[in-house]
């Protein structure tokens, strides 16, 4: 995928986990359709802007921040049933949180490969400001 899809679905499965799969409020001040089955950033033949990519980042990131403010820890092992092709799949909050994490730390990774194999610096998500 291109570096803009990476960003997008990135800040996309937010969303989904956060607003479909778990229930919190907030999908409709970010960019992505919540019950859409691909969202724009499934759309490679419509690239998006930076403008747009940190648009989604930071709206996206609102919902997991207010997912933070909110959820106590005994709310972490509350358990969250997903429906997944047919099949009752079950998730507790705080696996909910932790996937999300991961998994972008993984397109982190990828997104700092593509760039140093083009000259460009890495991602640093720790960087002092």
């Amino acid at each position: 995928m291109p570096i803009w899809a990476t960003v997008g679905h990135t800040a996309g499965v937010r969303v989904y986990w956060l607003c479909v799969v778990v229930g919190e409020p907030g999908a409709e001040t970010t960019p992505f359709e919540v019950g859409a089955t691909e969202g724009w950033e499934d759309d490679l033949g419509h690239p998006r802007s930076a403008e747009e990519l940190v648009g989604a980042l930071d709206t996206t990131f609102r919902l997991v921040e207010g997912c933070l403010d909110r959820w106590t820890p005994e709310m972490l092992g509350d358990r969250v049933e997903r429906d997944y092709d047919g099949t009752t799949q079950v998730h507790h909050r705080g696996s909910i949180l932790e996937r999300l994490f991961s998994h972008e730390a993984y397109h982190c990774g990828e997104l700092s490969q593509t760039l140093g194999i083009n000259g460009l610096p890495q991602i640093d998500l720790w960087r002092p400001d």
